[in-house]
């Protein structure tokens, strides 16, 4: 194949479909994350970088060609969990997942059952 001229829409040919299938790749995975959380409202972000470095013809020291390069980069919210307040123990921390929020607060499922009569 001869010379081509550069422009947004050969990205999709340029080394071998390589550079769009990762653009689709990342697409996908903030497209996946958007709709496993939904209710995180921080926006994804997909990021293609173009970095062009000048050639020069050391004799005429006019541009001679270009070396160009291209970077796809995603990012999604960071998963963090709710905070868990535990009890110090000595063999190590407690937890109630009914009360992350109070190790100390007493839950339904710690009360003594009822003794039954007859």
């Amino acid at each position: 194949m001869g010379l081509e001229k550069f422009e947004l829409k050969t990205l999709s040919t340029m080394d071998g479909g390589h550079i769009a299938r990762e653009f689709a790749n990342a697409m996908k995975r903030c497209d996946a994350d958007c709709r496993d959380r939904p209710s995180v409202t921080k926006a994804r972000k997909i990021n293609l970088v173009v970095t062009m470095e000048p050639i020069s013809d050391d004799e005429a020291g006019e541009l001679d060609s270009v070396n160009v390069t291209f970077k796809i980069n995603d990012s999604v919210p960071e998963r963090v969990s709710k905070t868990y307040n535990m009890k110090a123990v000595r063999g190590g921390l407690l937890f109630n997942e009914l009360s992350p929020a109070d190790v100390h607060q007493k839950t339904l499922d710690m009360a003594p059952e009822p003794e039954r009569t007859g």
